[in-house]
């Protein structure tokens, strides 16, 4: 399974919520850990109270990889930071494989590769 995303301008607190509610509940309805790629490239601002939204967790993440696609240079230090403080604070919850890719081509042909084995 696959779920693609497309963020597009600023990511406040309550979208960053939004989008994490949803992540789940696509975990819920498939009932196994699913792939991701998140197109980044025309992404804005992320409010640092949005950055805390994603870094603490309660439960793990329904993800097996996720494929960021079109990060600029601060947008990739800044979702970079925030999955490396989140892997530090609760290391059970984000139990998946994340990669920068500089576009959505190179995310696709890495996502059809057969996932590593756990």
């Amino acid at each position: 399974m696959l779920l693609v995303i497309d963020v597009i301008g600023a990511v406040s607190t309550t979208e960053a919520a939004a989008i994490k509610r949803l992540l789940y509940e696509a975990g819920e309805r498939i009932g196994a850990p699913y792939d991701i790629l998140a197109d980044v490239s025309r992404m804005g601002t992320f409010d640092p109270h949005a950055r805390a939204v994603f870094r603490h967790v309660e439960r793990k993440y329904p993800f097996r990889r996720v494929a960021i696609a079109g990060p600029s240079f601060t947008t990739r230090a800044i979702l970079g930071m925030l999955e490396r403080a989140g892997r530090a604070l609760f290391p059970q919850h984000f139990a998946y494989t994340a990669e920068f890719f500089a576009n959505t081509e190179e995310a696709r042909r890495w996502l059809a590769e057969p996932p590593p084995r756990a």
